[in-house]
């Protein structure tokens, strides 16, 4: 319940903090919707985790679960997501929002955890929403979990990219050269 919570009070602070700022009208949104597709989609993560698990699943199926040992690992994911995606938030500072825009005076971040992964807080919100899963140890619930987030979190990452190229042109085409991975090192 402490990784719950944290999880959860630390996407209260960022949304939080994130809205203080989105008032400025003079920021190109680029978002195409997709800030209810990441809505949707970690409400239907966290959800996931725990239906399976649940007197609404059949009883054969509620039976797949990974050993004990798993619900240690979830734990210990939603703590390290948790850090990635505070820390990534706080490399930003005023430059993060929730929704996909820039301004003419924006500088494109390269540093600290930007240097490995062009999108780490979305690396430590996936992280944290199979950690959820993994606790709650059920095969389908981090199937759906790692399906629903490869969906949302593609479609945003495309859209979020592309209005980076529109706003910094070569010098986000420099960045994605240098910097490959969009959110797991060596893997994507």
């Amino acid at each position: 319940m402490s990784a719950l919570g944290l999880l959860f009070v630390s996407e209260f602070v960022i949304w939080f903090l994130a809205s203080r700022g989105s008032r400025d009208h003079s920021k190109k949104r680029s978002d195409n919707g997709t800030f209810w597709l990441l809505i949707l989609g970690w409400v239907s993560s966290m959800t996931a985790g725990v239906f399976f698990r649940s007197q609404g699943v059949p009883q054969f199926m509620r039976n797949w679960l990974l050993p004990h040992v798993t619900f240690y690992i979830g734990i210990f994911c939603i703590v390290v997501g948790v850090v990635i995606r505070c820390t990534a938030v706080l490399t930003l500072k005023r430059a993060f929002t929730l929704s996909v825009q820039t301004t003419a005076d924006q500088h494109l971040i390269q540093t600290g955890l930007y240097r490995i992964v062009r999108n780490p807080a979305y690396t430590g919100s996936i992280i944290s929403l199979l950690g959820v899963s993994l606790a709650y140890l059920h095969v389908l619930g981090i199937i759906s979990v790692f399906v629903i987030c490869f969906i949302c979190y593609g479609i945003r990452i495309h859209i979020e990219e592309k209005a980076m190229l529109n706003q910094f042109q070569q010098e986000f085409e420099e960045y994605c050269n240098h910097t490959k991975y969009r959110l797991i090192p060596g893997i994507y």
